[in-house]
């Protein structure tokens, strides 16, 4: 029996990897893989099996399921999350005691707005992911696009789609306890101006209140009572960690023609996340301990997203049918077919 072969190639590199048949044997093949960071797929040809109306079956499917259930489910969390965040929906208030003084520090304003938190964590890591999986196209060549920009883009897509993922469950996850734990600012006597502030005694505890602030708005006599955990330092080490080590793992390497360009922008990653969360303290907008756990939150989310979803940044050196880097459906399912093909394949 005869097959024809093709050779499907999801890096092109200088060296392409060889199927040779083998010295002895029908239907045994050998693959040469002198060069470890090639992946070429060796396919047995059949004219009876045609992938491409499977595969836009497929994408037809993953469509629907991205408009009927997956769109629905980021809308709902996405306004469940705004909704607690401007009151609309109940949340805690934990009490306070009366003339504590870790509750009676003036509001000065943030040094980090939640916005220019939200913008660095959104915008800046794309366009690193970008740049860095652009000089990678052109230093390693392992896509093989002809469009460099376009190629890289859509590389850095596939990993920044993994970060704003994990970003998108710590924030989440940020929201519903701070709306359930309820805890007062260290500027709450400020922002609030609770009514039994003023006919309370001593250190006795207040369990009912109410705002009578009317030099602040609401939104921040209602943001009074959200102390713990603190989103900013969350999402500021979240992103600085993520970067840092993505430059790690993807660009960094004694040969670049600039060893400390890298390691500059790891410190500024890393001195954004310690500044950023520093400034809540210094800014009384946060307790110690609120940091330090909005801090951990973050390494954990940063974690999970790193290993879980990006695999560490690494490519397979071998090809497997659960966890192929390459984003082509078509080389996708040319590996299924060889795996579940006849002929056996033997890697020396």
């Amino acid at each position: 029996m005869v097959r024809t072969l093709k050779v499907v190639g999801c890096f092109r590199m200088p060296k392409r990897a060889k199927v040779e048949p083998a010295p002895s044997g029908e239907g045994i093949f050998t693959i040469d893989m002198s060069s470890t960071s090639t992946l070429d797929v060796a396919t047995a040809s059949q004219p009876a099996l045609s992938g491409v109306p499977a595969v836009e079956m497929q994408a037809k499917h993953s469509v629907l399921w991205h408009l009927l259930i997956d769109l629905p489910i980021v809308l709902l969390v996405a306004a469940v999350c705004i909704c607690l965040e401007v009151g609309a929906l109940p949340s805690r208030r934990s009490g306070f005691t009366c003339n504590d003084p870790a509750l009676s520090f003036p509001h000065t304003g943030d040094t980090f707005s939640i916005s220019l938190v939200a913008a660095i964590t959104v915008i800046v890591p794309f366009f690193v992911l970008w740049a860095v999986e652009a000089m990678l196209y052109q230093d390693d060549e392992y896509n093989m696009k002809k469009r460099k920009m376009l190629a890289s883009a859509k590389t850095a897509g596939l990993i920044y789609r993994d970060y704003i993922y994990g970003a998108v469950v710590n924030l989440t996850i940020l929201e519903v306890v701070k709306c359930v734990v309820g805890t007062p600012r260290p500027t709450f006597f400020d922002l609030c101006q609770p009514d039994k502030a003023l006919t309370c005694n001593d250190s006795e505890y207040v369990s009912s209140y109410k705002c009578t602030s009317t030099q602040y708005s609401r939104y921040l006599q209602i943001d009074s009572s959200r102390s713990f955990p603190s989103a900013h330092a969350s999402l500021s080490v979240y992103c600085g960690l993520f970067l840092a080590w993505y430059l790690q793992r993807r660009a960094f390497s004694w040969h670049n023609r600039s060893v400390l360009l890298i390691p500059l922008a790891q410190v500024l990653a890393l001195v954004y996340a310690a500044v950023c969360s520093l400034s809540r303290l210094t800014d009384h907008r946060h307790h110690w301990w609120d940091v330090l756990v909005g801090g951990l939150m973050g390494v954990l989310s940063v974690m999970y997203t790193i290993v879980v979803l990006c695999k560490n940044f690494s490519q397979p050196a071998v090809v497997s049918t659960s966890d192929i880097s390459s984003s082509d459906g078509n080389n996708h399912q040319a590996v299924q077919r060889l795996l579940s093909s006849a002929p056996r394949v033997v890697v020396p």
